[in-house]
């Protein structure tokens, strides 16, 4: 269970974060959130479908780490075996909470951490704060990288809505066979449809242009080239 508190420099001075990744840490996961402000450093390495939510039916942009629930296939010795790391993962036990101040009409971001997550140390990993109670350099990392996380969010939800409007999106059905003969079925995910991208007309060009989602569009479109490498590193072919 989590326990999510609001970080500041006297109630976790000595608080770390450790920067290793393994299961032991919760990074066993088949997929992670992903948005299109880290798409260009995704797509080389990630195969990026879309995941929809079962409770509100919506689409959201997902990177694809492995094939069955608990597989991550870039976990390896503690390290993370790919030269890009999704802002998700990079974030560890930090998050954006919001907190509402007297007579405020908008809740304020703030930094927050999760003293439950098994990444949080007081003994090891790297320090959030200096010994004089300013942000460490790798606090300010972190902090980058969850206001990155806070302005993907509505640009992601832009990006599955645009592209549905436009009947971009397929189901994607995959089935891989290991050399043992066991299959692994993917199923619920959906893809950019190729054929669908490829003859849009210029109004459809057009509208992901003044969007903003040209680019993010055709990076998503050319990454599922990786799920032949992400198949490879489940029979090991790497």
């Amino acid at each position: 269970m989590s326990s999510i508190e609001k970080l500041n420099n006297v109630q976790h001075a000595q608080l770390r974060v450790i920067r290793e990744f393994g299961a032991d840490y919760g990074d066993n996961v088949m997929f992670v959130p992903v948005y299109p402000n880290e798409f260009r450093g995704l797509q080389s390495c990630y195969p990026l479908l879309f995941f929809k939510d079962a409770q509100s039916g919506d689409l959201h942009p997902i990177a694809l780490l492995g094939f069955e629930e608990g597989e991550n296939l870039f976990l390896q010795d503690g390290n993370w075996d790919a030269p890009y790391i999704p802002l998700m993962m990079q974030r560890g036990p930090l998050m954006i909470g919001f907190e509402s101040k007297d007579g405020g009409d908008k809740p304020t971001p703030v930094v927050a951490v999760d003293m439950a997550h098994a990444k949080v140390s007081t003994t090891e990993g790297e320090p959030l704060f200096s010994e004089h109670g300013g942000y460490s350099d790798y606090l300010d990392r972190l902090t980058a990288i969850m206001e990155a996380i806070h302005e993907g969010h509505a640009l992601a939800d832009t990006l599955s809505q645009t592209l549905v409007s436009l009947d971009l999106i397929t189901s994607c059905d995959l089935e891989i066979t290991l050399d043992t003969g066991a299959k692994h079925q993917l199923a619920g995910f959906y893809m950019i449809n190729d054929e669908a991208l490829l003859a849009l007309d210029n109004t459809g060009l057009q509208r992901l242009s003044e969007q903003g989602l040209l680019a993010a569009t055709f990076l998503m479109f050319a990454s599922q080239s990786q799920l032949q490498s992400l198949i490879r590193r489940k029979t090991g072919g790497i």
